[in-house]
């Protein structure tokens, strides 16, 4: 069975180049929160062993 040159059927995934700057924006947003909040949580659990570690 031979392919058509013409698939009507294929997918086309989109390149960086055609993504829409929104998309980015997005992603650079979502970025920052999870940084933000990895960076909470690590001084959050910091000051908890810190205050353990006083008490000792």
């Amino acid at each position: 069975m031979k392919w058509p040159k013409d698939n009507p059927i294929r997918l086309e995934w989109p390149s960086a180049k055609r993504q829409p700057d929104g998309l980015k924006t997005l992603w650079l947003v979502v970025a920052v929160i999870a940084t933000t909040v990895a960076i909470v949580f690590l001084l959050y659990v910091l000051i908890l062993v810190y205050g353990v570690m006083q008490r000792l």
